[in-house]
């Protein structure tokens, strides 16, 4: 008896987190209560049983659990006043709702016992249990027709009164469960604490030696007193009263920096918790050492976040490990490409050299984006990552920061570039001989020139021809970086060439060459729809197609691809939101090449800029050339870069004083 008896009262101390939810279930049984009046109301009005009368005895049992509410102290009292009304509205509803269907009235008083189980008090369940049972009875003895619309026996009362019982009996279990296993967490979190407290000096010593640094930090930021002992060596001994952001701002004023950004929608609870722990800082250097820092929630017995474990790892070997196995990946990697390319490569370093040499000296911030922007196209084209990588650091933080190159982003540059040189010493020795390479055709057509006593001058021009570039080879070379963008990118393209049987003078025409790329890259990126969408589309290989070739006096390079075409309605967006005429298609075509502005949705280490386009027009226009595009949605994009002749190569006279 004793046992039942302490299943159905219970113990009489109150958790704050127990009045905390009373408060909060007693609030909402009020306003449940309160939309009883009306729909009591409308009930009575259907039924013609006094509408008057619905609202004033609604009323009178509403004041019950509100009057209850605003007295009782022990919000316990207050429920149990709950459960008592709540029968009380169960048959108001029965009395008001006479008629066909007043019967089936009464699963009222079912559902309203099991919604009394969310108090978590077999208490409240057993006083809507009796108070029904006599309800019941005496609406049977006194007024037959405001329970039953038959003339119902006593057994029929008996009836219902044992599937009360029933339901009684479920709802009080499922009550004190709820009591035990929620309501009283915080009971058992106060145990498992207390039993930790006393494991504190064994934790210490295991904090103590550990080569990880483990330490807490509450909802404010601020460090508990207990962390291990590597924290004060790689952070500084904390202070009293020391937050985890200022611990770091000692070591990594940046992590700093984005970790009281973060640290904000952590505790705000706005979006779910991993989501937001995920944005914190992962990783800072300090002192030539790499760390990582991992987060771990500690919850509440509320299921609200309490504390925060921050674990800080020396993951310098790891990450040393790793920097040298990627040089080596990216040394073999290029090493087989200047098997493939030789002279594509040394170029490539040439032009590099020079990027680097500008980017020391003075200049536009324009012209500064621009070179970075070539540099890093055309190191990812070479397979450098490292110096592509670098160059994207810098572009990101010159956008994000609104500042100008600095020392230390030259700093950057200069000690990427000279890790590169470094592990490709023997390729880029000084006395590596770049000679004039001719086929034995254009040995033979010189030598009969020669002894057929041509003109002087015409043997010139043919031997100075030897000193230029056949563009036939630059166009494979571009072919080539148009597939190995496109596979990085994982999409099928196709690339075909026609060169003409032109030739160029390489020192003249290798920054336009660099730049050129960018157009390629934008082709493959922006232009060539991804596989599934050419798919539904009907498209299959994505096409791309270069040219060379001289049109009256004027000498062209295009580019041309089959992809979806310039988007005129975004392209218009991006031209307006950089301030710039949009009103016309000349406009918006003029638009892709200014400063700024990309047809990209987002920024990637590829493109989305809107600096390469621009790049690529400004040395056209230092070559004297012009750059125009024709388009069609869905069809594709055409890029044509038109030159004079002349400016192919210059005379046999000035080769020569070049020699």
């Amino acid at each position: 008896m004793n046992s039942l008896l302490s299943r159905l009262f219970l113990p009489k101390e109150i958790s704050a987190f127990e009045r905390n939810y009373l408060a909060r279930m007693n609030r909402i049984g009020l306003l449940f209560f309160a939309g009883h009046v009306p729909v009591l109301t409308a009930i009575a009005a259907l039924n013609g049983t006094s509408a008057l009368r619905a609202v004033i005895m609604s009323l009178v049992v509403l004041a019950g659990p509100l009057l209850a509410s605003r007295v009782f102290a022990n919000p316990r009292h207050v429920s149990m006043t709950f459960g008592f009304a709540s029968m009380l509205m169960g048959g108001l509803l029965v009395h008001f709702g006479q008629g066909p269907i007043q019967i089936e009235m009464h699963f009222y008083f079912f559902v309203l016992i099991a919604l009394l189980a969310v108090y978590a008090n077999p208490a409240v369940v057993l006083t809507a249990a009796v108070t029904v049972a006599v309800h019941h009875l005496l609406g049977w003895l006194l007024l037959p027709s405001s329970v039953f619309n038959y003339e119902a026996p006593v057994w029929v009362v008996a009836v219902h009164a044992g599937f009360v019982v029933l339901e009684s009996v479920a709802a009080c279990f499922i009550a004190r469960s709820f009591f035990d296993n929620v309501i009283g967490l915080e009971k058992i979190v106060a145990k498992r604490t207390s039993e930790l407290d006393g494991r504190n000096r064994d934790m210490r010593l295991v904090l103590d030696n550990v080569r990880q640094g483990f330490l807490t930090i509450d909802r404010e930021g601020a460090l508990s007193p207990e962390y291990s002992a590597v924290v004060s060596q790689w952070y500084g001994r904390p202070e009293p009263g020391d937050t985890f952001a200022k611990l770091l701002e000692r070591v990594a004023p940046r992590a700093k920096f984005a970790f009281e950004v973060a640290w904000g929608e952590v505790v705000e609870g706005i979006l779910p918790l991993e989501v937001t722990l995920d944005q914190l800082p992962r990783a800072f250097e300090h002192d030539d050492k790499f760390f990582e820092l991992t987060y771990q929630p500690i919850l509440d017995a509320q299921g609200e976040l309490a504390k925060v474990l921050v674990v800080t790892t020396d993951v310098t070997a790891a990450v040393e490990r790793e920097r040298l196995e990627r040089q080596q990946r990216e040394t073999m990697a290029v090493i087989e490409r200047i098997a493939r390319d030789k002279h594509g490569f040394l170029e490539f370093v040439d032009d590099a050299e020079r990027i680097l040499t500008a980017l020391g000296t003075p200049a536009s911030s324009s012209d500064v984006k621009r070179a970075v922007h070539t540099l890093k196209g055309n190191a990812a084209i070479f397979g450098l990552q490292s110096v592509a990588e670098a160059c994207h650091a810098i572009e990101s933080a010159m956008v994000e920061e609104e500042r100008e190159l600095c020392d230390a982003d030259r700093e950057t540059l200069a000690s990427a570039w000279r890790q590169v040189k470094a592990s490709l010493a023997l390729v880029l020795r000084d006395d590596v001989v770049r000679g004039i390479e001719i086929d034995g055709a254009e040995f033979a057509e010189v030598l009969r020139a020669a002894l057929t006593r041509i003109p002087h001058a015409e043997i010139a021009k043919r031997i100075a021809a030897w000193r230029l570039e056949p563009t036939a080879k630059r166009l494979a070379r571009l072919a080539s970086q148009t597939q190995g963008i496109a596979s990085r990118l994982g999409k099928e393209v196709e690339v075909s060439i026609d060169d003409g049987g032109l030739r160029l003078e390489p020192s003249r025409w290798t920054p336009f060459w660099g730049a050129f790329v960018h157009v390629v890259r934008n082709a493959v990126d922006h232009g060539i729809e991804p596989r599934d969408v050419r798919a539904q589309l009907g498209k299959g290989a994505g096409k791309v197609h270069i040219t060379t070739r001289i049109e009256g006096d004027r000498f062209q390079v295009s580019l041309e691809d089959d992809g979806r075409g310039l988007v005129w309605d975004a392209l218009r967006d991006k031209a307006k939101a950089a301030g710039l005429p949009h009103a016309t298609r000349d406009d918006l075509l003029e638009a892709v090449f200014a400063e700024g502005v990309s047809t990209a949705d987002i920024v990637t280490d590829m493109s989305g800029r809107g600096v390469g386009m621009a790049a690529v027009r400004e040395e056209a226009r230092r070559l004297g050339g012009s750059a125009t595009i024709e388009t069609a949605p869905g069809r594709g994009t055409r890029f044509v870069f038109s030159f004079p002749v002349d400016t192919m190569s210059s005379p046999p006279e000035e080769m020569l004083a070049a020699a």
